[in-house]
């Protein structure tokens, strides 16, 4: 799969027991997790092994933010790899407390995109990368990986939505379109089988791309809103959020990818840091439940995602496009980008009124819509119209010295339409303090936002996205179908 998931705890995920049990010492654990640990914002490269780590008190983990693995609300870090790092700092200061004196270890995890976690590791920036990590050739060339014998072997399996064609097995697969994001394994699985399809004179699998911004939860949302039909998830995974995604089907039968192993990443060449994991996942991982009770509080943080593609909401999307692309031309944003938001907002209702008073598609306050000068925000074109005119006023006043692209211009807009532009302006220096890139949105400040004012302002940004994502889809296979049918008519 993708560099995300429980990984030492993958074991234990599948077990019977996970889903619903959670002992007290785990709870207790969790309970007691300190407040996030931060590295200084210059993070010099170093390579050593793990004497080296107890020498220096210091242990970097990288780890993908997403919410089964990492990530943080107003300051505490949740997670199942977040508490099983912190299940390891507290079982070295113990094993080690003699040779560390009254000068503990730090564990500290470092949030990472996935296209850097393994260059991350071998750079020196991090000592470990933490995540349900696939182990395959190129990457096994890059690094060693620690799995222990008994780990469960990973199946990705494909999980479609209601609206999906039948799949019964992985032969099923020839002629359909399936998503996947392009750094995963997933999409290197999906490749090798259509190479057995193209030895066997079968039709090919069609893998759309995904964006990398986003994790197996954002796409298993997606399947379960009906915005995707077909994703490849490993099947640990699959079950642990499908019991929250009612409309997803998780296809066993049909495996990209059968016996994948996994495990955490380490450098070459590193025998003692090696041993020091063999040793806590005999003595801790084993024997105590910690995940049974992160699961709970995962789920719970799950809302369900609309389906932005049914056929009355894509109707009302229809009829508003020319107004987005108007406003958008004029302000600077992604059409599609605006519908999203809007949808996100009001599914594209122009009635929708709010318990506060906000008004239509854009939900706009009154007042708002009268200092904008737009017209009467109880029309459509004018709700629009204000919606765009307001997120580029936020962004020209609170970001003048911002460097966006236009993607991130758009997600900083929308952030700030959520959680206020001055506290998205702070979000942005907090972020460059820590060495974060304050003009990149995704794994950048969007984590600062998380640890700062909640999960909130993220999860709107990312519902946004998603749709975004849904109606860019829906674009390009319009227009495919388009100049398909224009090539047969001039017949070339």
């Amino acid at each position: 799969m993708i560099v995300g998931g429980g990984l030492l705890l993958a074991a234990a995920v599948t077990s019977a027991r996970a889903a619903d049990a959670s002992s007290s010492s785990s709870t207790a654990a969790l309970r007691s997790s300190p407040s996030p640990r931060r590295l200084p914002v210059s993070v010099k490269p170093w390579t050593g092994d793990f004497d080296g780590m107890l020498e220096r008190r210091v242990i970097r983990v990288l780890v993908p933010y997403s919410r089964t693995l990492y990530y943080s609300d107003k300051g505490r870090e949740r997670g199942v790899t977040a508490e099983l790092v912190r299940e390891w700092e507290r079982w070295i200061n113990q094993k080690y407390a003699r040779r560390l004196g009254k000068r503990p270890v730090t564990v500290y995890l470092i949030p990472t995109t996935r296209d850097r976690l393994l260059p991350g590791l071998v750079e020196g920036l991090g000592d470990v990368a933490a995540g349900n990590i696939t182990v395959t050739e190129s990457r096994a060339r890059l690094v060693d990986f620690f799995s222990p014998p008994d780990l469960k072997r990973v199946s990705e399996i494909v999980v479609a939505g209601a609206g999906a064609p039948a799949i019964t097995a992985v032969d099923d697969l020839s002629g359909k379109r399936v998503h996947a994001r392009p750094t995963t394994s997933y999409h290197e699985s999906l490749v090798a089988l259509n190479e057995r399809f193209r030895q066997q004179g079968r039709a090919p699998v069609t893998i759309v791309p995904l964006p990398d911004a986003l994790e197996d939860e954002d796409t298993l949302e997606m399947v379960n809103a009906g915005l995707l039909d077909l994703v490849v998830v490993d099947d640990w995974l699959a079950r642990i959020w499908s019991r929250a995604l009612p409309s997803v089907r998780l296809i066993s039968e049909a495996a990209v990818r059968t016996g994948g192993e996994t495990g955490w990443a380490l450098r070459k060449n590193s025998p003692a840091l090696r041993g020091a994991l063999a040793d806590f996942y005999a003595s801790v991982v084993q024997k105590q439940g910690l995940v049974g009770y992160l699961q709970v509080q995962a789920l719970r943080r799950v809302k369900a995602l609309r389906n932005s593609t049914a056929d009355e909401d894509l109707k009302r999307f229809d009829e508003m496009l020319a107004i987005f692309r108007t406003y958008g031309a004029r302000y600077h944003f992604d059409p599609l980008m605006l519908a999203a938001q809007g949808y996100q907002e009001s599914r594209l209702e122009q009635s929708a009124r709010s318990p506060v008073g906000a008004i239509g598609v854009m939900q706009i306050m009154p007042a708002t819509g009268a200092a904008l000068k737009v017209g009467d925000i109880r029309l459509t074109e004018a709700n629009i119209h204000a919606g765009a005119k307001y997120m580029d006023q936020l962004m020209t006043r609170y970001f003048t010295d911002a460097k966006l692209s236009d993607t991130d211009r758009t997600l900083f807009a929308f952030a700030s339409y959520n959680a206020g532009p001055a506290a998205i302006a702070r979000m942005r220096r907090l972020a460059a303090q820590r060495g974060l890139d304050p003009d990149a949105w995704f794994n950048n400040v969007e984590l600062v936002t998380a640890e700062k004012l909640g999960v909130e302002p993220t999860v709107y940004v990312r519902n946004i996205y998603k749709y975004y994502v849904a109606y860019r889809l829906i674009a390009e296979s319009v227009e495919l179908q388009r100049t398909l049918k224009e090539q047969m008519r001039t017949g070339r």
